[in-house]
């Protein structure tokens, strides 16, 4: 397939208008049948489909195996919620969309919940299935007792040893036809519960159709510039937003994934040495921890994308990995492309972007313009639409938008009102209609009479160099009410102290947001969700107490 055909298939799949989770897989297929889809760093062991490398018409015939297999042997029916948790493989975005295929509502989450995070999703979502594999069952639930509200347990491997009753997916998959033909299904209708991280609680299941979950992830396949040869790498959470979505990406742009089940920065560098992308995507966090363990001395020149999303990109980590990179025109070494994304559950995980060329700059902070047809506007307290250059509440319209919050009407009404989702996150717009993040509304902390944005005074602290990673949060004080501290994270080889630290910032930073306190912490203790975003809440309940106790 050449570039030109490749580029044709690539815009049928986004402008078809009748596409969705009934004949998804099947589209996809039709455009790029037997090429490589997925190379695994796990290899497959099914009768049907071994090895590390499987192409699109197999695994079309994983999907409609699956929904056979779930809707005659395990009798899932249309409208049921099916939760996903599995470890981080390969099959969970297939086993979702064989739940959606069959009109059920695929329930995916993540392997490293507790379980009380667990029957609290089974219970809000009112799931009575439950698909999950060995591994994560006996290391995360233990017992079908401890989850009494599910009815159908499936266990994707072995189910030896396991309680009684429990359903072993593997040989009933083997058995089942690959036969299952495109469904008719109403694109704005249910087919996935997807929840929140939980930043500020129990999570919320956001409500996605078809319409939401594809819209603007077929748009972005058609416009970034891809090649049939490219491979992207990807060591994302699967049962995530941003994962699910990458992987929505990869098949409409007919694109050979390569997934590698869990991130490790040394093995990542290695993994894209050797194995040669052309495509890497990754949260921030992944991109500052293979900054840390080193790259100028790997060669990562045969990488011409680089992509992030999930949390603010410092500018000058994208740079260091474009310069790494590289783009090649005319027999000549350009700078690769670095593609920023900004999403969230709600919006389906893209509703935003930024393709950075080489010689194009974008100002700090910016993350792009809205993904055609959705529309973005900063607002007021009121909801009153702002004039460019003001910060205020970014409010999003348009198909990437969830359809609520699953049995939560008065949120759904207090974060939708005539189409626009307020997103909580503090942003501004330019005259030419770019986008700017300033902050989570929540993370804004308001100290003697300022708002002091937290992601501002992290990236002033980024770049002192001995700090690997930084969480900035407001906690309370007997006379201002609130101050920032800022919890550190050191580069492996480097020794300050947390005063060190706080005089450099008091040096570097203007006074009103400087940080009143350096707390300094191991990496393994700094709170993260599944896609390595720092949990602001869970460090503010950690240090609330700070400022409030006599000091020794």
């Amino acid at each position: 397939m050449n570039t030109l055909t490749h580029t044709f298939k690539k815009f049928r799949v986004a402008f078809d208008k009748e596409v969705h989770f009934g004949n998804f897989i099947d589209k996809v297929t039709d455009m790029y049948g037997d090429k490589t889809c997925f190379i695994l760093d796990t290899s497959l062991d099914y009768s049907f489909m071994s090895g590390d490398r499987h192409s699109y018409v197999e695994w079309l015939g994983f999907v409609n195996r699956m929904a056979n297999a779930l809707r005659d042997e395990i009798g899932i029916k249309a409208g049921d919620r099916v939760v996903v948790d599995m470890s981080n493989r390969i099959e969970i975005p297939f086993t979702c969309a064989a739940i959606m295929k069959i009109g059920a509502v695929a329930v995916p989450i993540n392997f490293m919940l507790t379980l009380p995070e667990i029957s609290y999703i089974v219970s809000d979502a009112g799931a009575r299935a439950f698909v999950t594999d060995r591994a994560v069952f006996t290391s995360q639930i233990g017992s079908k007792d401890k989850i009494p509200d599910v009815e159908k347990w499936v266990v994707l491997d072995s189910a030896e040893g396991l309680d009684e009753g429990m359903i072993e997916l593997k040989p009933v998959l083997e058995q089942a036809s690959p036969d299952f033909p495109p469904q008719k299904k109403d694109p704005d209708e249910l087919v996935g519960i997807f929840y929140t991280s939980g930043t500020t609680g129990f999570p919320k299941g956001a409500m996605m159709s078809s319409r939401s979950l594809l819209t603007a992830q077929r748009l972005t396949a058609a416009v970034v510039p891809t090649t049939p040869r490219d491979i992207g790498a990807m060591a994302l959470p699967l049962a995530h937003l941003f994962g699910f979505g990458l992987w929505i990406i990869a098949l409409s742009g007919g694109l050979t994934g390569l997934f590698v089940r869990s991130f490790n920065p040394k093995k990542m560098l290695k993994i894209i040495e050797e194995k040669k992308p052309t495509i890497f995507v990754g949260a921030p966090a992944m991109y500052l921890m293979m900054l840390e363990v080193g790259i100028d001395d790997r060669d990562l020149s045969h990488v011409r994308i680089w992509g992030s999303s999930s949390d603010a990109m410092p500018d000058d980590v994208a740079k260091r990995f474009c310069k790494a990179g590289g783009l090649f025109i005319g027999g000549k070494r350009f700078p690769s492309i670095f593609l920023d994304a900004y999403g969230m559950v709600e919006l389906s995980a893209l509703a935003c972007l930024k393709i950075q060329f080489p010689g194009l700059n974008f100002p700090p902070g910016c993350v792009g313009w809205p993904m055609p047809p959705i529309r973005m506007r900063i607002i007021d307290e009121e909801g009153n639409k702002l004039p460019p250059g003001n910060v205020g509440e970014l409010a999003v319209k348009g198909p990437c938008v969830t359809l609520g919050y699953w049995g939560k009407p008065e949120e759904t009404k207090a974060s939708i009102a005539n189409g626009w989702f307020r997103t909580g996150d503090m942003a501004k717009k330019d005259r030419f209609g770019r986008v700017y993040f300033v902050d989570r509304k929540k993370d804004v902390v308001k100290s003697g009479g300022y708002s002091v944005f937290s992601v501002e005074v992290e990236k002033e602290i980024l770049d002192h160099p001995g700090v690997s990673d930084v969480g900035v949060v407001g906690v309370p004080h007997p006379t201002l009410k609130e101050v920032p501290i800022a919890v550190v994270v050191l580069d492996p080889n480097a020794s300050y102290a947390p005063d060190e630290i706080l005089k450099w910032c008091e040096e570097n930073i203007a006074s009103y947001k400087c940080p009143k306190k350096v707390v300094i912490i191991p990496d393994e203790e700094m709170p993260r969700t599944p896609t390595m975003k720092i949990l602001k809440r869970e460090l503010r309940e950690r240090y609330k107490d700070l400022f409030l106790k006599p000091q020794r």
